[in-house]
């Protein structure tokens, strides 16, 4: 996905280390920055936040927000708003402030997470 600031974040398997992880990516293909985690999906709002789909099966799964240096902010939908589904996929919508979420095996949950 396209950063506010025209930079690139892009979630990725490292196989070298055996992780996933998210990074942000120069223009001329620089890593800037990275986070480790278990991240099947990302969306970047308007702001360069960057909301993870941590799909551990450790812990079940959940929501994370990344600031725009891929720090990590907080947990912002836990595995039991999730009701112990896996989260796969996300989308987040700046207009309504809604993140959608969608699960393996099927399902989507909606989430509003506009911050005014």
């Amino acid at each position: 996905m396209e950063s506010p600031t025209g930079t690139f974040i892009v979630a990725h398997r490292n196989r070298q280390l055996n992780q996933d992880q998210v990074s942000e990516v120069s223009t001329e293909g620089q890593v800037l920055r990275q986070f480790s985690g278990h991240s099947q999906h990302i969306a970047v709002d308007r702001q360069g936040n960057i909301f993870v789909a941590d799909s551990d099966m450790r812990d079940n799964g959940r929501i994370l927000l990344l600031d725009g240096q891929l720090a990590l902010r907080r947990v912002i939908v836990n595995q039991r708003q999730l009701s112990d589904r896996l989260p796969r996929r996300i989308c987040y919508t700046d207009q309504s402030g809604q993140l959608l979420i969608g699960f393996f095996g099927g399902g989507v949950a909606v989430f509003d997470v506009l911050r005014r």
